[in-house]
């Protein structure tokens, strides 16, 4: 095992990309519902 990270796999970079986006767009879903209930 001489790869201790100098080049990461492919899929760990998309899983962290994934990460990433998933909590952005749950942090927009719950603003958004926020918002609307304050509205209603």
């Amino acid at each position: 095992m001489t790869r201790n990270g100098s080049e990461r796999p492919l899929f760990q970079r998309l899983a962290w990309f994934a990460g990433l986006w998933l909590a952005g767009v749950a942090t927009l879903f719950v603003i958004a519902s926020l918002i609307r209930w304050a509205i209603l």
